[in-house]
């Protein structure tokens, strides 16, 4: 969740978003000035995440012998986000690769063995094949039982023509039409971008789309896109693994309904591909007995296959391996003597189609990650061949690094890697000893000086994908790392692998997706959930929404459930054990029977309107409501829901809402209780500055004859208000009377949902619902939140950056273009500033500073995201966001969806 902070010095921030633009351009003719381990440690404070920075500090403290020093600097500037260990995961899902790198990075200039396991590099030491070992033990779900019985049901499963063409244990992505596969690409790069600026200071992005689209010679500019839509009737995305920014194999299919045409089109991208690179090469040749054009540069920028195996259908790979396989199961052929299973014959995929039909209104596009596929990316192959290209990954960007540093100290680029060890801008020769590549690939400097490439993985910025690098043989050492992976998996998953399966919808007015959670799972938050808040799903916002509500979560609960847990707690209400006040058995039963029979069975928190006070991670409190939920005893801790209103009301007004089924016998109860109330107020110890005060009274409802309840406890200074009474069908608890004082104007008038026609919410068993059009007090307070975000991640980038004008300027200089391109290029990713600033060099060439921003030491912002940036476009198309999860007998269903102004 995006931080909310303090009001604080507005004023300044106002008169520093005036000082923009005003520096003077860069003369990049200056002298070139070496790095020293001085100035590079104190830089580090400023910027601790900077990988480069971090490389140079330890390189000069090598040279010096104060590695360690710096080492541990690194390790304690970075703590609070790395936790008290410093611990890799080589076998993550994803590749998370610039921080495994930065950690890897550490290891190799300080540990003895660089991050190798035991012997791996060296073929003799391989003695154990791959074949050999064995993936988690964990069952599938009998998809043929589960199917045959939709079957008998009358459920029958429609699959595409497009998952009858790509291998069972691959993902599969299909959309009804290219427009709609690039509209989610885009909004998943824009959105990501952004959140994770917000989230964590990160402003930088890979540019995946962009990489592959160039990759595959796929054209989508504007003028292209109208084309797709005329000839292409649907179009998937399919590949072995999901590591995206390291490289993947990623093939593309489209079903055509004018061949000719698409081809001719199609294959003219081709032409332009390989007259857009001096270095490009054009080569033809079979799969199969299909005809490929292969188009394709040294460093992988572009590298395309393009096929047409069968009429109507047109494949278009960045790898032959995974031409092949697709063409095999295209074709119906064996690889190897084995055939190539296809997805959309497989029962597990008919099942998933009878729960989520093809060609229903709520589905645009279709992704799928199946049974076999989340096999194949925890299995010894894949997991062992991408732990070894990470760590050859992380001597590549160190080559790089090392480079950088050269050019900088040296005034030009290294000829060789030797150079750079002579130099000691490295710790040793890459590719010789424990910088030696992990599978035997030969490391050298690319054309460029500043990058680097693997003979085995390729180069740095697009590293061949795993299918075409899978290791056959490893080292005894990474066998035992492999088993001991396994033997966690085993423990965490111990009944099913369950596949993914979503769905998504994009209109002008909403974004909307969905997915299923199979309900065979043992040992989860799911079990909980499911005993818990099962039963007949219902409308959860159904009761009166004032204008002032920001923010809803409610959940309907199974009474039967809850009856032990009732029982219980009962004695313990406003603190009767503790004050010596006993309820009589007849109250204790009244109680228990408004709980039964007068209230409904939800329950909701709401959020108001209000400037808060300080910053409240409410999204996290709330997730510590979720792992409440406790399956084994069928029931939740419900101490963290007061514990989070009490919380929360300190920083905000809020309210809890249960819907009434029996007015008349809540009343009642609520009179009864008033005396115990009553008494406990005058009773018990006060002695002591935080021992509990409590006091109880009525007071006048503003407009109307009635009265509402108010309790109160009292902490030292601090004292909690809860105003509480029933107002037409509801029952509410609020923090503030006004709450209870707009709930009851909107009773009395008639009013629904605030003049509107009622939206009741989603029909299911849980909600989140985020309402931007109410936020008015809240906003300025969010608007500060964001832009310090965005503020924070851009200054992050101007370490790296300022790292790179330092080398173009000991090169003789260049300008803020040049600077940012080879920044870039040695870091593998492009750096943006959030808030559209753009970055400018210092008068001396050394710096890089945001227009926006200013510098780390002189930093600068607006008091909201501009309106003309990124993140303020994506405000203002904001239009709120609803979570809804339902529990059916097929499982989970959860359901987000985006509104759009």
């Amino acid at each position: 969740m995006v931080r909310h902070r303090l009001l604080v010095v507005v004023g300044a921030c106002v008169l520093w978003g005036g000082i923009v633009g005003e520096m003077p351009a860069a003369e990049p003719n200056v002298a070139a000035r070496p790095w020293t381990l001085e100035e590079a440690r104190r830089e580090l404070n400023l910027y601790p995440k900077d990988a480069y920075l971090q490389y140079v500090a330890l390189q000069l403290g090598r040279n010096g012998g104060t590695e360690n020093a710096v080492a541990e600097q690194i390790r304690q500037l970075n703590r609070p986000r790395r936790g008290p260990e410093r611990q890799v995961d080589l076998f993550a899902l994803f590749s998370a690769a610039h921080a495994i790198q930065e950690t890897l990075q550490l290891d190799a200039m300080v540990g003895d063995d660089a991050g190798l396991v035991g012997d791996m590099g060296r073929r003799d030491k391989e003695t154990i094949k791959i074949s050999e070992l064995q993936g988690p033990a964990v069952k599938s779900h009998p998809w043929g039982q589960m199917l045959a019985a939709q079957t008998i049901a009358g459920k029958q499963p429609e699959v595409s023509s497009l998952a009858l063409a790509v291998p069972e244990d691959q993902y599969f992505v299909r959309f009804d039409s290219v427009e709609k596969l690039l509209q989610v690409a885009e909004l998943g790069d824009r959105w990501g971008a952004h959140m994770f600026a917000q989230t964590i200071g990160n402003a930088t992005t890979s540019l995946t789309s962009s990489r592959l689209k160039t990759q595959l010679a796929i054209q989508t500019d504007p003028l292209t896109r109208p084309f797709y839509d005329m000839v292409v009737d649907s179009v998937a995305m399919t590949g072995s693994d999901l590591y995206f920014r390291a490289g993947t194999d990623t093939t593309v299919l489209f079903a055509v309904k004018q061949p000719k045409v698409f081809r001719l089109r199609m294959d003219s991208f081709l032409e332009a591909a390989e007259k857009s690179n001096p270095e490009a090469t054009r080569t033809t040749g079979k799969v199969l007995g299909v005809d490929y054009a292969h188009v394709a540069t040294p460093d992988r920028s572009v590298c395309v296959f393009s096929a047409y195996p069968r009429p109507g259908l047109h494949v278009r790979s960045n790898s032959k391996a995974a031409l092949e396989r697709t063409i095999a199961a295209i074709l119906g052929e064996k690889i190897d003597g084995k055939p190539v299973p296809r997805l959309g014959e497989s029962a597990e995929f008919k099942y998933i189609r009878t729960l989520m039909p093809l060609g229903a209104k709520e589905e645009d596009g279709f992704i799928y990650l199946s049974d076999p596929f989340i096999r194949r990316i925890v299995g010894p192959e894949l997991k062992l061949t991408s732990q070894r290209r990470m760590l050859c990954y992380n001597h590549l960007r160190m080559i790089g690094h090392g480079a950088l540093l050269f050019q900088t100290q040296k005034g030009r680029l290294p000829k060789s890697l030797a150079e750079l060890a002579e130099a000691r801008c490295a710790p040793g020769e890459f590719g010789a000893d424990k910088y030696r590549c992990p599978d035997g690939g030969r490391y050298e400097l690319a054309d460029d000086g500043l990058t680097a490439v693997c003979s085995h993985h390729g180069h740095v910025m697009a590293l061949a994908p795993c299918c075409e690098v899978a290791v056959e043989s490893i080292t005894p050492g990474e066998a035992e790392q492999y088993r001991d992976f396994v033997e966690q998996y085993n423990r965490h998953w111990q009944r099913f692998f369950d596949p993914i399966a979503i769905r998504v919808r994009v209109t002008p007015d909403q974004y909307r997706a969905e997915t299923i959670i199979l309900p065979l799972i043992d040992n989860s938050v799911y079990s909980g959930l499911a005993a818990v808040l099962s039963g007949e799903p219902e409308p959860l916002d159904a009761l009166p929404v004032p204008k002032r509500n920001i923010f809803t979560v409610a959940t309907r609960f199974k009474k039967p459930q809850l009856k032990e847990n009732v029982k219980v707690k009962v004695p313990q209400l406003f603190f009767l054990r503790n004050r010596g006040v006993e309820p009589s058995a007849e109250d204790s039963r009244l109680l228990e029977r408004c709980i039964y029979e007068g209230l409904g069975n939800q329950i909701g928190f709401h959020v108001y309107d209000a400037s808060p006070t300080f910053d409240f991670n409410l999204t996290q409190s709330l997730g510590e409501i979720v792992r409440s939920f406790r399956g084994g005893r069928g029931g939740f801790d419900d101490d963290m829901l007061w514990i989070s209103y009490l919380i929360a009301s300190l920083n905000a007004p809020v309210y809890v809402s249960v819907p009434v089924q029996d007015a008349e016998l809540v009343d009642r109860t609520l009179e009864r209780l008033d005396f115990y109330a009553a008494e406990l107020a005058r009773s018990g110890d006060q002695d002591g500055w935080f021992a509990p005060e409590l006091d109880f009274y009525r007071v006048p409802l503003a407009g109307s004859d009635e009265q509402i309840r108010c309790y109160t406890i009292g902490v030292g200074p601090v004292k909690w208000r809860m105003f509480y009474g029933r107002v037409g069908k509801g029952l509410y608890v609020a923090s503030k009377q006004c709450i209870l004082e707009d709930l009851y104007a909107m009773e009395a008038a008639g009013a629904k949902a605030g003049g509107r026609p009622v939206d009741k919410g989603p029909t299911a068993h849980a909600m989140v619902r985020i309402r931007p059009e109410n936020w008015n007090e809240v906003l300025s307070t969010f608007h500060l939140g964001w832009a310090e975000s965005s503020r924070e991640a851009c200054l992050n980038n101007l370490g790296p950056l300022s790292s790179v004008a330092k080398a173009v300027a000991s090169a003789g200089g260049g300008d803020a273009e040049s600077v940012t391109r080879q920044a870039d290029a040695a870091h593998a990713v492009h750096f943006f500033c959030p808030d559209g600033g753009t970055y400018e060099l210092s008068p001396d060439g050394r710096q890089v500073v945001c227009s926006k921003h200013g510098t780390a030491m002189s930093p600068r912002q607006g008091v909201a995201p501009a309106a003309e940036s990124p993140m303020g476009k994506l405000l203002d198309e904001f239009g709120g966001v609803t979570m809804a999860l339902t529990f059916l007998e097929d499982g989970l269903h959860a359901v987000v969806t985006v509104e759009r102004k």
